[in-house]
């Protein structure tokens, strides 16, 4: 049976809604670029799961698993992206969640 991973973001009533990519775009070009090569390795290890034919990425930006066995293998983050995400949510109190279907 497939498993929908969906993502969902919401901002604190009171704090300006700050997409990641627009909050990047304030950071020192060094920063900037760092990400960039983050994100280019994490979407190469989310390939990867695709090729697998484990993952599916819909249009909404959720992901959709083959099945709970390709749910429980997930996928890999890369820790460069993984810091600036975690970062971006800490500075602007943007809460991220996740819920299954």
């Amino acid at each position: 049976m497939k498993i929908l991973q969906k993502f969902e973001y919401t901002w604190p009533e009171g704090t300006e809604q700050i997409e990641m990519y627009d909050w990047l775009k304030t950071l020192p070009q060094a920063e900037q670029d760092e990400f960039a090569e983050g994100q280019r390795n994490g979407e190469r290890l989310r390939q990867i799961a695709i090729d697998d034919g484990r993952l599916i990425v819909r249009d909404d930006g959720n992901y959709e698993w083959r099945d709970s066995a390709a749910f429980a293998v997930g996928k890999q983050n890369d820790f460069i992206w993984q810091k600036y995400w975690k970062r971006w949510q800490v500075e602007t109190g943007v809460i991220f969640s996740i819920t299954y279907e």
